[in-house]
């Protein structure tokens, strides 16, 4: 840790955002069939990181060797967005996704769709209890072991005692590292199975939901 440096978030991270997600979800969303160059999956990716930065209060990055390996976002109610405006121009994006070939098309509107229903009733009767929410924490495959999730999860954590938060939660599902969020304090709380019919047929994940309570 000692060559790692935690900064605030800024509007040049975004491009090293976009690799960050494409790596913590590119297999449980399904992304490794897009071809990356395309206009389509980089609208996509465009579309996942709006959904991050959408409601973010506090961001911010770690830097290992000049390269960002790891950031952390958190919306706490009460607090102002601030990364709204970086978000990139809707339309161009819309309009590259319905430009994509139709079977590409379709299995991002199915993941969307599904993710977003499923994720819907998973929350409906429980969103009201949280007053923040942890949207997004991840660290590159090649500095993980290194503390840099935990370091930058300390550093939120902080935050969101400043912010006098009390309760926050979170989505993930099956594919991704849960064991983070066991080994800090979390409670898992919610779960149900997700099916996506891709146009390479079914495949199935389980979403979560997990929660964390903050002491004052």
């Amino acid at each position: 840790m000692s060559n790692v440096t935690i900064r605030q978030m800024e509007e040049k991270d975004l491009p090293a955002l976009k690799l960050l997600i494409l790596e913590a979800f590119g297999e449980g969303w399904n992304l490794a069939r897009f071809d990356h160059s395309k206009a389509h999956f980089q609208a996509l990716l465009e579309l996942y990181q709006s959904m991050f930065l959408n409601a973010s209060t506090f961001g911010k990055v770690a830097v290992l060797g000049g390269e960002i390996v790891g950031a952390v976002l958190i919306a706490a109610k009460g607090e102002t967005e601030k990364f709204r405006q970086w978000q990139a121009d809707i339309v161009p994006n819309t309009l590259a996704l319905l430009a994509a070939p139709e079977a590409e098309r379709n299995d991002i509107l199915e993941h969307l769709s599904v993710s977003f229903q499923t994720i819907s009733q998973l929350l409906e009767d429980r969103v009201d209890r949280y007053d923040g929410s942890l949207e997004f924490i991840a660290v590159s495959k090649q500095a993980q072991g290194l503390g840099i999730g935990k370091a930058l999860w300390n550093q939120a954590l902080s935050y969101l005692h400043a912010a006098h938060v009390q309760s926050i939660y979170l989505i993930t599902d099956s594919a991704c590292n849960t064991g983070f969020y066991d080994n800090n304090g979390f409670s898992q709380v919610s779960a149900k199975d997700a099916v996506y019919s891709y146009s390479s047929g079914q495949k199935r994940s389980t979403v979560f939901v997990y929660e964390y309570q903050l002491e004052q």
